[in-house]
């Protein structure tokens, strides 16, 4: 065998390129976990290190670690923190998230070693020394109630995420004026079908800017698009910029649901949940640490968890 069969398989590495990602999310769970705080720029420089010997392309290997941090700190099992030295990561404390499914999903800094995003672990012998958290309590409250209070909305706890949009329908309403001279550069979500499309090329639910009303929208500037809300009133413009793509997400979310369509659905049989807008990232963390996914919308839940899901999201009345 040969060194570098030798060091792959010391690295538990097939030297499949599809296998990089889930081995390199191992590694940096490990070393995280097993140090307790690792810089971005070790992290970065010890898988060089590590995969030069096998011809690894650069390229391929800063892909891969730029989308393993990603998902390690979306599902919840590293944080990241910004010292004077740059950027660095911590493990979260061990825990065991718990919803009524067949496994339970552990989580931060257990000893419990994989290639696979999330954790699943079925055996009860293994799981009893963690702490058994529920799902709600792991995500907390609708993201959508903290959006609504950080923009100074009133929280309403009993609402969903159509109060999000109801108020920032209000704000776009006295926002910042803008030209619909270039109507070719503004997208917006009008429709209700099952394709949700793209704006870029106004498929699916988008159109092109023409009747008066409401509407998440994006305007080409240059080379970047802006995902604004716009409000047409009178042959005249508004425009309001959410503080962050997630926010916009879920106003999306509150703004289908007020159409009377819905945002997501669910196979039974196959346990497929599908969502049928942006997933805001509190509801796709949810799928992300109780299913398996199956495609960017598309995952693999049980039953337990597509009410956990469904109940964050909300349905149409």
């Amino acid at each position: 065998m040969s060194n570098a069969a030798l060091w792959a398989e010391t690295l538990e590495y097939s030297g499949e390129a599809e296998h990089l990602g889930g081995n390199v999310l191992r590694h940096i769970r490990d070393a995280v976990r097993e140090a307790g705080y690792v810089s971005r720029g070790r992290i970065t420089s010890g898988c060089k290190e590590a995969y030069r010997p096998l011809g690894v392309e650069d390229e391929a290997l800063r892909t891969a670690i730029d989308e393993a941090i990603g998902l390690l700190m979306r599902s919840g099992d590293i944080d990241e923190l910004v010292t004077g030295a740059g950027r660095g990561y911590a493990a979260t404390p061990p825990r065991r998230i718990v919803w009524g499914g067949a496994d339970d999903t552990i989580l931060g800094g257990a000893a419990v070693s994989s290639d696979e995003t999330v954790r699943h672990l079925s055996d009860d012998a293994a799981l009893a020394e963690y702490i058994a958290i529920p799902l709600l309590r792991e995500l907390g409250r609708p993201a959508w109630r903290d959006a609504l209070v950080e923009l100074a909305g009133s929280d309403e706890p009993a609402a969903d995420a159509r109060a999000l949009t109801d108020y920032a329908r209000a704000l776009t309403s006295s926002g910042e004026r803008f030209t619909l001279d270039e109507p070719h550069k503004v997208a917006v979500l009008s429709g209700s079908g099952g394709y949700y499309g793209f704006p870029h090329d106004v498929s699916g639910r988008w159109a092109r800017a023409s009747d008066e009303g409401f509407y998440p929208a994006v305007i080409e500037s240059g080379f970047t698009q802006r995902r604004v809300l716009l409000a047409i009133r009178d042959g005249a413009a508004t425009l309001w910029e959410s503080p962050s793509r997630d926010v916009w997400h879920w106003i999306i979310v509150g703004f289908t649901l007020g159409q009377g369509a819905p945002v997501w659905k669910y196979d039974a049989p196959s346990e497929t949940l599908e969502f049928l807008t942006p997933p805001p990232r509190q509801a796709e963390r949810a799928a992300m640490l109780t299913g398996v996914r199956l495609s960017p919308w598309s995952w693999r839940v049980d039953a337990e968890a597509h009410g956990i899901i469904a109940g964050l999201l909300g349905a149409p009345r």
